[in-house]
């Protein structure tokens, strides 16, 4: 028997085991179980994630439903509910009950079992798809999906929320049917049922370099009232990823992974002494398939059951394709202060200006540029944010009913937003009056047969050099390197690291720098102490 068959009797075996026990697993509890192919597609043609790079860390994954995903709320109830969930990112009771957006929550990778230590069944692809050729990569196998227990909420929207808490909240079963009514069909060709949204997958690495992203739809029925065998979601659809070579060629279903977008900064001084900051980045590779689903009855009506909701600007979102969706991925440059020398632990990042929102269809590598202003001594970083925007605030226990039910209005048509999908560059800093052109050493000890000098500039405005000057127990000093600026003129702090030959500084005893023109000295370290200071997390490490 074929083992993949196996594995997927195994999943709807645990689905029977908990519902005989009296518990429902997850927040599918009544259907599905929806399953997130990739190992093995609907298609026939298998998908995989490309090896990571030799410089990435651990993997972490995550996946979401569009518009109603809240990756840091996790479901309260480790994965069983006791009354139905659907598509809106609520627990059913009490009504709306706890908001829990519609992801995979605290799962982490490993088997499918009932520990919330494992779940996200991401496998070798090579033995999940039975090709060598996909030795390296990861893929999701037949275990994924969303039944298991503890993944937050569920992809099979709700399709008759009544705005006064009168009507029964339910769901029909099916992701994306072409038949019109929610009988189990067959039915009249109709794109009514059209309200499930696609998903998101996204993956990173501890080393915070890297990240790998896809967007697609539940698997099309090609428009036939007859097909209702539900396939959940197919990453073999996927179209603009890199070539499969156990694919019929032109099918480009492999997700790559890609670096995470640092900007090119540069600033100016406004007559406030803040300082304006301009930057530079390539668009990240938005892999997708180019599903079209629009629904011609979508409306904004709470009582509606074609209830699609509004992008950020107010516009009508029109369908549940990929291609209709407002937003995939949007940037933003974010702030927060200095304190000392480093970023302040104790202070959180906000946004620095409007985001940057370019078109689904925008080609990787495009370059996007934005202009913030920020106060002297700051840190910024680009964070690069994937879904949806919130264009709706969550309101918070809310003591009214119509009030509470507009939070689950919200959530299911979209507008709440997907919330922490994301990834983040590194710190840059942009030094104040006092700090500018100075350097602050960081670092002088042996490696080898080398003294390596680590040291960083919190803001370059008038630099073109920098001199590491050696000194003995005499007092007697020497220049022992040169360094030419990397910043220079444009306000944006930068980080050095210069190996000295140990034949130089036979009688050293300890080393600053000097930054030219301005005659700027840095702090001394002794040699002899071979001080290192702690990385501060969050900073940029060459």
């Amino acid at each position: 028997m074929n083992h993949r068959w196996l594995r997927v009797l195994g999943v709807l075996g645990l689905v029977a085991m908990f519902a005989a026990a009296g518990q429902v697993m997850a927040n599918c509890q009544d259907e599905g179980p929806y399953p997130v192919r990739q190992c093995s597609t609907a298609s026939g043609t298998p998908a995989w994630f490309a090896p990571k790079p030799g410089a990435a860390g651990t993997v972490s994954a995550t996946w979401w439903v569009l518009g109603a995903g809240n990756r840091p709320v996790v479901d309260p109830t480790a994965g069983v509910s006791i009354a139905p969930v659907d598509g809106d990112g609520f627990i059913d009771s009490p009504n709306p009950g706890v908001f829990i957006g519609v992801d995979s929550g605290a799962l982490t990778l490993g088997a499918v079992t009932g520990d919330p230590n494992g779940g996200l069944d991401l496998v070798d692809a090579a033995a999940g798809t039975g090709s060598p050729l996909a030795t390296g990569g990861l893929c999701f196998s037949s275990s994924s999906n969303w039944a298991i227990p503890y993944v937050d909420g569920c992809s099979d929207q709700n399709r008759s929320y009544s705005a006064l808490g009168a009507g029964a909240d339910a769901s029909d079963n099916y992701l994306d049917p072409y038949f019109s009514a929610a009988t189990g069909g067959p039915g009249i060709l109709s794109d009514y049922a059209l309200v499930d949204a696609p998903m998101g997958v996204l993956l990173t690495e501890s080393e915070n370099k890297f990240f790998a992203i896809a967007f697609f739809s539940s698997t099309t029925r090609l428009g036939n009232p007859l097909d209702i065998f539900d396939k959940g979601y197919d990453m073999g659809a996927i179209t603009n990823g890199d070539p499969n070579p156990v694919a019929p060629a032109g099918n480009n279903n492999i997700v790559p992974w890609q670096s995470i977008p640092a900007p090119i900064l540069s600033t100016a001084i406004d007559p406030n002494n803040n300082r304006i900051v301009s930057a530079s980045w390539s668009s990240v590779r938005m892999v997708r398939d180019t599903s079209s689903r629009p629904n011609s009855g979508a409306s904004t009506d709470v009582s509606g059951r074609h209830v699609l909701g509004k992008d950020r600007n107010g516009a009508n979102v029109t369908g549940v394709g990929v291609e209709e969706q407002p937003e995939l991925v949007s940037y933003r440059l974010e702030r927060k202060p200095i304190s000392g020398s480093d970023c302040d632990a104790n202070q959180p990042w906000v946004s620095a200006g409007l985001p940057v929102v370019p078109a689904v269809s925008t080609p990787g590598g495009t370059p996007l540029f934005t202009s913030v202003t920020v106060p002297p001594d700051t840190c910024v970083r680009l964070t690069t944010h994937f879904g949806r925007i919130p264009s709706e605030t969550f309101q918070a226990s809310p003591a009214d009913l119509p009030t509470r039910n507009q939070n689950r209005f919200a959530s299911q048509a979209g507008n709440l937003g997907d919330i922490g999908y994301e990834v983040s560059s590194g710190t840059r800093k942009i030094g104040g009056p006092l700090a500018s052109d100075k350097p602050i050493l960081r670092r002088a000890t042996f490696e080898q047969k080398n003294l390596v000098v680590e040291f960083e500039t919190l803001g370059e405005m008038a630099t073109q050099s920098f001199q590491v000057v050696a000194k003995d127990r005499r007092g007697a000093t020497s220049i022992v390197a040169t360094v030419e600026c990397a910043q220079c003129s444009s306000g944006v702090g930068s980080e050095y690291r210069v190996l000295v030959p140990a034949t130089d500084l036979r009688t050293a005893k300890s080393v600053y720098v000097v930054a030219l023109p301005s005659g700027s000295i840095s702090n001394e370290i002794t040699i002899s102490q071979q001080t290192h200071r702690p990385e501060t997390p969050g900073r940029t490490n060459r």
